[in-house]
């Protein structure tokens, strides 16, 4: 009887054994071939185990097929899973130990549709309809030990035809748990294939949803993220390193309201075209976050330092590289106004205004910065490089009253800029401007020089004070400009032709310095108001009165009147010079002699006819005082009266009648002789009183339009002695 027992008992055991022991075979094969309706993708599994005393299930060869059932979506070598399954009496899910190896993941997205979608669709169905019978259940679970060896990711974004590949990727988390009673936490770390990590740590409370996370991210290269930036950038290379400590706070609930803070730097930063030129880079970019408050719109920051960086900016005459390289030059995008919060000097405690964007930079920096700009507007590259680039600015807030931001950097390795640049946030129409140059070497512009004005600076030094205010868009500048040692050359090839030699020449004080105040007015709402323009203008206008009426410039040098050293007028029966003419010629010889290079001439002008007329006057005179003892300078009426009854002709005027009584032939000598008399005895004074002058007197062709209804007058030009001919070309505008 016994013996039956026993039997029996053994042939129950064996039974139970060999149901243990087919149990993962069945359920292998049940997974298997009913995985769509369980998973809703087809999967294979090569191998499964469960091992009953240690409670360790192992699974070997896993795929889960595309919706195609050809191509592997998920798939890994080989998983170990150890279970507690007494926890499950507590609704507790346990697992000391998560071994995953070989691990392999193809997520493929195509016109922002993922090839997981189906299985999201497909879990989410069930999911609702269980979760109205659960919605008071609590549900814990607690894995330990996770390991994950030697795992692949790749990312197929069709839209832009480039995959990001994660290989080999292996790391250790060492808990993660859930407990709806109590605070939870998941901390994740592993390493980058190309050294640094990820690390992150999660707390979150799932009574109340409160949760925060500590993310650090150390030495992420960016070359990986290459294709993505290019959808947006024409460029050859995307490159650096990323290290980060972000703090992420919130509650689960209300996820869009979670608080972001920490610090990010980038390290080596560096964009190039696609002519492989570096046009955008760094050694170091740094920010340190303080709150960015994505709900609130308001975003604050600590600081942002960018150390060394470099600039390549390249101008055509209707576009620049980074409009051509970030594809902007060809869109119009509209600006929409934003509405700025109430102003709040302190940005402690904050709270934006809901309306608008709030943002502030406590402080600003950017070190050892260098830009290189070049152009061809001229029809010839123009290159200028700017080095030791320094920007510092503190209390950058968007609801601040006014914003100041200081600049200083050096100029083609010479010259020094200082800049201020004042504005208001809430109204940027509102600015100031305060730019000083010095050292500016001048030869540095000879490209713009040669084409607008057509000179060459030899050399010489600039040094420019600029003060500009902006008030609701109407500007007002004052610039000083201050040019040392210049020297030019005349190539007469310029656009505009100017005469800048001669006005340089003319502008230089007794010291060879040319100081000159360019004041700039216009509105800059005015979409046709250029300030560009305005500036080129004005300095265009200024050279060319400078060149054109020189007699301005020069009368501060001898403290004389301008209108004096332009002409000097005399009667037509003059054949000396008065003493206001004798004056005058004094200040043209102490002119020459305090303006070293100075050429001087002096041009007579006359109208025959109306100086023939004048000596016909003087002659009839003659006769008038012969025949009454009287001067007819003192008797006009008289004396035309005596003329018309002389000549007996009714028909004649009383000019007519001068002429009538004169012998033609005496009056046509007496005007030549009068007019080399004045001329001669100028010659003599100007030899006398200055016994080297070089001042020329030239008597005008008879034919020339200047003698039309002139006086006789001595018109006086300035130009340079080294230049046969004056360049007092006038430009047209």
């Amino acid at each position: 009887m016994k013996n039956k027992v026993l039997k029996i008992v053994l042939g129950v055991i064996g039974i139970i054994i060999i149901i243990l022991l087919l149990i993962p075979g069945f359920v292998k094969r049940y997974a298997v071939n009913n995985s769509k309706e369980l998973l809703g993708r087809q999967i294979q599994i090569e191998k499964l185990k469960y091992n009953y005393f240690t409670s360790t299930v192992k699974a070997y060869g896993f795929k889960m097929l595309e919706q195609d059932e050809q191509d592997n979506f998920i798939s890994f070598d080989t998983l170990l899973v150890n279970l507690e399954p007494l926890q499950l009496i507590k609704d507790k899910v346990v697992i000391e130990e998560f071994y995953l190896k070989g691990f392999d993941v193809n997520v493929i997205m195509t016109d922002s549709v993922f090839n997981f979608d189906d299985l999201i669709a497909f879990h989410a169905t069930e999911e609702d309809s269980v979760a109205k019978n659960t919605d008071k259940e609590t549900f814990k679970f607690s894995i330990s030990n996770i390991n994950i060896k030697k795992s692949d990711f790749h990312f197929n974004n069709q839209d832009i035809e480039h995959t990001t590949n994660i290989e080999n990727l292996s790391f250790i988390i060492p808990f993660i748990g859930w407990d709806q009673e109590e605070k939870s936490n998941v901390d994740v770390k592993f390493n980058f294939p190309r050294g640094g990590y990820f690390e992150s740590k999660l707390n979150i409370n799932p009574i109340d949803g409160e949760y925060d996370v500590d993310i650090t991210i150390s030495d992420l290269y960016l070359d990986p993220f290459y294709k993505y930036v290019e959808e947006y950038a024409e460029i050859n290379s995307f490159s650096g390193t990323v290290d980060s400590k972000i703090q992420i706070v919130g509650n689960t609930n209300e996820a869009v309201k979670s608080i972001v803070s920490g610090t990010i730097k980038i390290n080596d930063f560096k964009m190039t075209d696609n002519n492989d030129k570096a046009f955008l880079s760094a050694k170091e970019i740094g920010a340190t976050i303080k709150k960015i408050d994505y709900f609130n719109s308001s975003y604050i920051f600590d600081s942002f330092i960018v150390n060394d960086s470099y600039t390549f900016f390249q101008l055509d005459s209707i576009t620049n590289n980074f409009l051509q390289i970030f594809k902007l030059d060809s869109s119009s995008e509209s600006t929409e106004k934003v509405n700025q919060p109430v102003a709040n000097d302190s940005i402690k405690d904050n709270t934006p205004n809901d309306s608008g964007l709030y943002y502030a930079v406590n402080h600003l920096e950017v070190n050892r910065g260098t830009l290189d700009y070049t152009d061809n507007l001229t029809g010839k590259p123009f290159n200028y490089h700017l080095s030791d680039i320094e920007i510092d600015s503190d209390s950058i807030f968007s609801d601040s009253k006014w914003v100041d931001i200081y600049s200083d950097m050096l100029l083609n390795n010479r010259g020094t800029l200082h800049a201020k640049v004042g504005f208001d946030p809430k109204n940027t129409t509102n600015s100031k401007l305060d730019i000083t140059i010095e050292k500016f070497v001048l030869s540095d512009i000879n490209i713009y020089a040669n084409h607008y004005t057509g000179h060459t600076i030899l050399e010489g030094d600039m040094f420019y004070y600029s003060n500009s205010v902006i008030t609701n868009g109407d500007i007002v500048s004052e610039n000083q400009l201050l040019v040392k040692n210049a020297s030019l050359n005349s190539s007469k090839s310029g656009l505009y032709n100017l005469p800048l030699k001669f006005a340089l020449f003319l502008l230089k004080d007794k010291n060879g310095d040319v100081n000159l105040n360019i004041p700039v007015r216009g509105d800059m709402n005015d979409p046709t108001v250029n300030v560009g323009k305005i500036v080129w203008n004005t300095f265009k206008n200024l050279i060319v009165k400078a060149a054109t009426s020189p007699g301005k410039l020069l009368a501060g040098l001898v403290d004389g009147d301008p209108k004096d050293l332009e002409q000097i007028q005399f009667k037509y029966l003059d054949t000396i010079p008065s003493e206001k003419n004798i004056s005058q010629l004094d200040k043209l010889l102490e002119l020459e002699q305090k303006k070293e290079g100075l050429k001087i001439e002096m041009v007579y002008y006359v109208d025959q006819q109306l100086q023939k007329e004048a000596i016909a006057k003087d002659e009839a005179g003659k006769l008038y005082y012969q025949e009454t003892q009287k001067y007819y300078l003192k008797d006009e009426k008289d004396f035309e009266t005596f003329i018309l009854s002389k000549t007996a002709a009714d028909s004649l005027n009383i000019k007519q009648s001068y002429m009538f009584l004169s012998n033609p032939i005496l009056l046509d000598s007496v005007s030549k002789n009068n007019t080399k008399l004045i001329i001669s005895n100028i010659e003599k004074y100007l030899e006398i009183e200055g016994s080297d002058t070089q001042i020329k007197v030239i008597v005008s062709d008879p034919k020339a339009p200047e003698n039309t209804g002139a006086a006789p007058t001595l018109k006086v030009n300035f130009s340079m002695k080294e230049d046969e001919s004056l360049e007092t070309k006038k430009v047209e505008e």
